[in-house]
């Protein structure tokens, strides 16, 4: 039955503007600049690992570079991480075990980051105002211009300022792989998953980028899976755990789960390593891969011919 809409108040729901944010660039992959908190979904062998480096690469301006670092927590070390993490060597970390005080320190760390990040701006505004008018400055803000030593003669100004990203604070990122035992994403009644669970579902308010490398989706609170926007899903023999996903985001199927049933058909046909990834944040879609839209037409998926 067609919907019909009729007017019956002149009040619209509008836009309120806020205090603007960091600018933050858009990432490659998604054309925005969301934060990712990522499910990467399939059992061991899928290729998981290699497509967790291959945003990383992709990714690699904004997430691998200056200030910017990426946690890697997993009780193993694959070759290819290792390999990986030799081309950037300041910018990749290891844990070897997801706990309350592993992620604690790692969410202290990043703080920090962020916390130094805010003093040496507020450092360079007050610099910038102390060479437009000198005595506009009050007495305190003269003492951190000299306690930070941007005053004295040898302090090279000028690769301080090139060096600095004066547009927004680091972006961290934290890979959590192979850790389906620790409580802190598996469960959702114990203290330490509660205090992961509060942090991830606002895990943007660090900057910082999450994703979660899992044999089935189930695995993760539901919460967590309710709360992510990108889902990387290999293919399964399981189709019943594959299905749960299908209630998280089935708008992007039409509401049809036989299409997300002829999606999960279509891996099954796609060479090992291939998966569906699912967007859902101010942009939405579906992709095979990384570079192929999925679209339905007449319960049919079109997919874009390879170049």
């Amino acid at each position: 039955m067609p919907i019909h809409l009729k007017k019956v108040s002149k009040y619209v729901n509008k836009l309120i503007k806020g205090k603007k944010g960091y600018d933050f660039p858009d990432y490659n992959l998604t054309g925005e600049n969301s934060f990712f908190f990522g499910l990467l979904c399939g059992v061991r062998g899928a290729g998981k690992t290699n497509s967790m480096l291959r945003i990383l690469e992709i990714e690699k301006d904004a997430l691998m570079k200056d200030n910017n670092i990426v946690y890697w927590i997993s009780p193993t070390h694959d070759s290819k991480v290792q390999d990986f993490a030799e081309r950037f060597p300041d910018n990749i970390k290891f844990y070897d075990e997801l706990t309350i005080k592993s992620f604690n320190s790692i969410i202290d760390e990043i703080h920090a980051a962020i916390q130094e990040w805010k003093e040496t701006k507020f450092i360079f505004d007050l610099f910038e105002r102390y060479l437009h008018d000198e005595t506009k400055m009050d007495e305190d803000e003269m003492n951190i211009l000299i306690e930070s030593g941007i005053l004295e003669d040898n302090t090279d100004v000028k690769e301080m300022i090139r060096t600095f990203n004066f547009h927004h604070p680091p972006r961290s990122t934290i890979v959590v792989d192979d850790s389906l035992g620790s409580p802190l994403i598996s469960s959702g009644n114990s203290k330490q998953g509660r205090e992961f669970t509060k942090w991830a579902i606002r895990h943007r308010h660090d900057f910082t980028n999450l994703f979660l490398i899992v044999q089935h989706a189930k695995a993760c609170m539901k919460v967590l899976r309710s709360n992510s926007n990108m889902v990387l899903l290999f293919p399964s023999k399981d189709r019943g755990t594959m299905m749960s996903l299908f209630d998280e985001f089935s708008s992007l199927f039409g509401g049809k789960k036989e299409n997300f049933v002829e999606c999960l058909n279509m891996l099954d046909d796609e060479p090992v390593g291939s998966f569906m990834m699912i967007w859902y944040d101010r942009m939405k879609w579906l992709r095979l891969g990384f570079d192929r839209e999925i679209s339905f037409k007449d319960g049919e998926i079109e997919l874009p011919k390879l170049e």
